[in-house]
C-alpha cells in the first residue's frame, strides 16, 4: 500500500511514517512513500491529500515527482489554471471522439419517438406522435427522391435531347490557346481566346442561327461559315468547380457524420428494452426546495436519454431509416457533383452549390416546420450517448489527476493526432472520389490533351427509368447506338 505524506519543499523523502510541517511562507508538497520506503511501480493508484480529503491519482513515480514539483513551483492561481486546462482537455477532447448525438431532424425523431412511447407504455398521445414522425419520414424520403430524380432527368435526358455534350474540361486551358493542348472545342474549332467562349445556351443559339442561314441560303454556305463565327462552348474557370465541389461536400459530410452517429447508437446501446425517459429528482434536497432554488418545474425532472433498444427496433431503424438515408446521401453527392461539374459559368456554379445543400437539409426543414413541439422538446433535451468506457473515471478525476493529464499532454506525442484535421482530409478524399466518378462516366482523354466529352447518344426513353435511377451505376439508362455528337477529329 502506498500513502502520501506531507513534507517541507526543502525536505527529502523520508522514512515510513515520517511527517513534516510546512513553515510559514514555504510551499507545502505531498510526498509518496511505501510501507518499505520505496516508490511504487508504474500506473499505480496512489492516495493523496490531507486527512478527510483523500484523492486518487494514477501515476508513475516520475509523474508523482512532477506533481510535487508543480505544486511547489506554481502559485495557487497558476496551479488552478493548469488544473482547469487538464479538465478541459480530458473532457472536451474525449467528447469529440466518444459522444454520439442525435440532431433535431425528422430522421432522429423517427428513431427516438417510438422508443420514448415504448418506455412510457405506449400511451395514445405518444403513439400517435410516433406514427406522425414516421409519416413525415416517408414524406421526406419522397421529396428528396423526387428532387434528385428531376436532377437526373435534366442531366441524362433533357440535356441530351437539347444536343448538349458533357462539359468535362472544355476550355479549361484557354489561357494557353491557340497553341497549347486541349484548345479544340466541341464545335471543332480552336478557342483562340476567351472572346470566343460561351455558355451552352448562348453557343447553341449561335449555332442554330448559323445553321438556319445555311439552310435558307445553301449556295452561300461557305460564305456563312467564313463570316459567322459561332464561337465555342466551354467553362469559364477550371478551379472554381473544384472549390465549389469541396464546399458542397462539407454539407454532404456533415450529413454522413449524423448518419454514423445513428449507426454508433444502434451498435452500442444494449439490445434490450431500455428506458428512454425517467423521472429524476436529485436527492440532496426536497423537490420543493430544488424548485424554489433553481426555478425548476415538474417537466425539468423528466429526463430523456439514449438507452437499450429491442432487436426488432434496431432492425427496423437499420432497414427503414439508415440504409435509405445512406442511399440518398450517396445519390445526392454523386448527382450534386455531376451538376456542379456540368455548370460552365462562374456565377452559376457558385449559386448552384448553395442551392444543392438544401436537398440534404429537407429533413431538418420538415422537422422545424411540421413536427409537434413535444418532439422539439424531447430531441432538444436528449442526453447524448457516451461510448467511452472510462467516462465515469474521467468524471471522478481529482485536481491532481487533471494537473497530471495536462502534463502528459505537454508531450506532443500524446496529442499529435490534433495536427491531422481528419475531417478536412475526408472531405478532400470524398470530393476526389466523386469527381473521379464524374470523369469516368462522362469524359475521355483527347488526342490533343485534356478530358473531353464521350460520344453522346440520345436516350431510348423520354422519361428516365426509375429502376436505372435506383440501381445506378449497376443498371444505367439505355441509349441509341447512333451518336448525335462526337469529338471532331
Amino acid at each position: 500500500m502506498f500513502k502520501w505524506h506531507r513534507g517541507n519543499t526543502r525536505g527529502q523523502m523520508g522514512a515510513p511514517g515520517a511527517t513534516g510541517s510546512a513553515q510559514s511562507g514555504e510551499s507545502e508538497r505531498i510526498l509518496l512513500v511505501s510501507e518499505s520506503g520505496e516508490l511504487g511501480g508504474p500506473n499505480t493508484t496512489y492516495t493523496s491529500g490531507g486527512e478527510g480529503s483523500p484523492q486518487s491519482v494514477r501515476a508513475t513515480p516520475a509523474e508523482v515527482q512532477q506533481l510535487q514539483a508543480g505544486k511547489a513551483r506554481l502559485s495557487k492561481e497558476e496551479f488552478n489554471a493548469q488544473v482547469a486546462g487538464g479538465v478541459m482537455i480530458s473532457f472536451l477532447l474525449d467528447q469529440e471522439q466518444n459522444l454520439s448525438k442525435l440532431r433535431q431532424s425528422i430522421y432522429d425523431a423517427a428513431i427516438v419517438m417510438p422508443q420514448v412511447a415504448r418506455s412510457a407504455g405506449w400511451p395514445w398521445s405518444l403513439t400517435l406522435l410516433s406514427i406522425r414522425s414516421i409519416f413525415f419520414l416517408l414524406a421526406n424520403f419522397g421529396l428528396q427522391l423526387f428532387i434528385l430524380y428531376m436532377l437526373v432527368q435534366e442531366e441524362e435526358v433533357m440535356d441530351r435531347f437539347a444536343g448538349q455534350m458533357n462539359l468535362c474540361d472544355f476550355g479549361a486551358r484557354i489561357q494557353n490557346c491557340p497553341d497549347g493542348p486541349n484548345c479544340i472545342g466541341p464545335g471543332g474549332t480552336n478557342y483562340e481566346s476567351a472572346a470566343r467562349m460561351y455558355g451552352y445556351d448562348v453557343w447553341s443559339t449561335r449555332v442554330f442561327i448559323r445553321d438556319s442561314l445555311k439552310a435558307l441560303f445553301p449556295d452561300k454556305a461557305h460564305v456563312i461559315d467564313s463570316t459567322v463565327d459561332v464561337g465555342e462552348y466551354g467553362l469559364e474557370n477550371y478551379w472554381v468547380r473544384f472549390v465549389c465541389v469541396f464546399i458542397f461536400m462539407m454539407s454532404v459530410m456533415s450529413d454522413l457524420r449524423s448518419t454514423m452517429d445513428m449507426v454508433s447508437i444502434l451498435w452500442n446501446v444494449p439490445t434490450k428494452p431500455g428506458m428512454w425517459l425517467e423521472y429524476r429528482v436529485p436527492s440532496w434536497a426536497s423537490k420543493e426546495k430544488i424548485k424554489e432554488v433553481h426555478g425548476m418545474s415538474e417537466l425539468d425532472f423528466v429526463k430523456f436519454k439514449i438507452d437499450g433498444m429491442p432487436l426488432r427496433w434496431k432492425l427496423f431503424n437499420l432497414a427503414a431509416i439508415i440504409v435509405p438515408k445512406l442511399w440518398i446521401w450517396r445519390t445526392t453527392a454523386k448527382n450534386g457533383v455531376m451538376f456542379l461539374m456540368e455548370t460552365a459559368g462562374i456565377e452559376n456554379v457558385i449559386v448552384n452549390v448553395t442551392a444543392l445543400t438544401f436537398i440534404l437539409n429537407l429533413d431538418e426543414m420538415i422537422f422545424e416546420n411540421f413536427s409537434h413541439s413535444v418532439l422539439h422538446h424531447i430531441l432538444g433535451s436528449l442526453e447524448p450517448l457516451d461510448n467511452d468506457p472510462d467516462a465515469d473515471q474521467t468524471e471522478a478525476q481529482t485536481t491532481d489527476d487533471a494537473f497530471l493529464h495536462l502534463q502528459r499532454d505537454r508531450r506532443l506525442g500524446s496529442s499529435h493526432w490534433l495536427l491531422f484535421p481528419y475531417r478536412v482530409f475526408l472531405n478532400l478524399i470524398f470530393s476526389g472520389l466523386f469527381i473521379a466518378e464524374y470523369y469516368f462516366w462522362h469524359c475521355e482523354q483527347s488526342e490533343t490533351g485534356g478530358m473531353v466529352s464521350r460520344a453522346m447518344s440520345l436516350p431510348t426513353e423520354q422519361v428516365y427509368p426509375w429502376l436505372s435511377f435506383a440501381l445506378d451505376p449497376f443498371l444505367r439508362e439505355g441509349q441509341l447506338e447512333e451518336s448525335y455528337w462526337q469529338m471532331p477529329a
